[in-house]
């Protein structure tokens, strides 16, 4: 896939599709939207992309809030290479752009060389106060040649599927539910890092301790049954995300007990895949107390991961 920073990187000389909007974890709404912008693409004989921004365009707009995100770049980016998209266009949204009244942002996109189609989802929004909407944008384009497919949201049984509800069921430590709206298990990549050392030296379990970045969507705190991907390699594994009382941490980490593994992978990037949620966190009297809770843990982490 092709990772476009500006317009004047676009394919030459080629007609293109867009499907536009953020796209924040690339769930099965917004497969939905880039389906249509592949069919749109066969039938103008056109390439299907897609149009999205980095950062959020929030960050502009008020710096100082906390905007938390499902994927980073590059897993976004790896999800829309996987819904066939042949390119990305990670648009650096700044002040004059977020200014610019929808009808200013619809007069950019005519103006795109190629452009044959375009799809959004229905809740799509643009232009100066998010004024501008999917309707607006059908309507607008279409007069001047340019066909738009919108895209109605999607439910999963009596849910409508959005960033906002997977962001509060992973919040909340609801795997399962967040899983059936991403149409995937929710997934965190990083390095491994050192951590304090206590699952190993303490409590006798090796763990891996992964690094996170601030902006990124956290599990409610508690312990998980998880797999670790490394190397293209799935391992099934328990996962404990907090400040663990127990020893009275200040800091949150993420560290991941793998089951029958023992190479040394400090230093490298791996993905932790978050299945279910097995319990909270816990403030045991003694290490010895907590080391045989984890012994329970680990054999329902056991039996929940069998199923899957």
């Amino acid at each position: 896939m092709e990772i476009i920073d500006s317009w004047e990187d676009l394919p030459k000389n080629k007609k293109i599709v867009l499907a536009l909007g953020f796209f924040d974890g690339c769930h099965l709404g917004h497969r939905e939207v880039f389906r249509a912008a592949g069919r749109l693409a066969e039938k103008t004989g056109a390439i299907p992309g897609v149009l999205t921004f980095w950062p959020h365009p929030m960050t502009v707009i008020a710096p100082s809030r906390h905007v938390p995100l499902l994927q980073s770049r590059e897993e976004k980016a790896a999800s829309m290479e996987k819904a066939g998209m042949d390119f990305v266009i990670f648009y650096k949204p700044d002040e004059k752009f977020l200014a610019e009244s929808p009808e200013e942002f619809m007069e950019t996109l005519e103006a795109i060389p190629g452009l044959s189609g375009l799809a959004a989802g229905e809740n799509f929004t643009f232009g100066r106060g998010a004024k501008g909407s999917s309707a607006l944008l059908k309507e607008g384009l279409e007069t001047r040649g340019i066909p738009v497919e919108v895209v109605r949201l999607e439910e999963e049984g009596n849910d409508t599927i959005s960033s906002t509800a997977i962001r509060r069921l992973i919040q909340s430590g609801d795997m399962t539910k967040a899983a059936r709206l991403l149409g995937r298990n929710y997934t965190i990549t990083g390095d491994v890092v050192h951590g304090f050392r206590r699952g190993h030296e303490v409590l006798g379990f090796p763990t891996a301790n992964l690094s996170f970045t601030e902006d990124r969507v956290l599990p409610a705190d508690g312990v998980y049954a998880t797999f670790a991907i490394i190397d293209g390699k799935k391992y099934p594994a328990i996962t404990n995300i907090g400040k663990n009382p127990t020893f009275q941490a200040k800091e949150r980490t993420i560290e991941t007990f793998i089951f029958h593994f023992d190479s040394n992978i400090y230093g490298k990037s791996f993905t932790l895949e978050w299945v279910e949620r097995i319990r909270g966190e816990i403030r045991f009297p003694s290490p010895e107390a907590l080391a045989a809770q984890i012994q329970k843990d680990i054999g329902r982490a056991e039996k929940i991961l069998e199923r899957r």
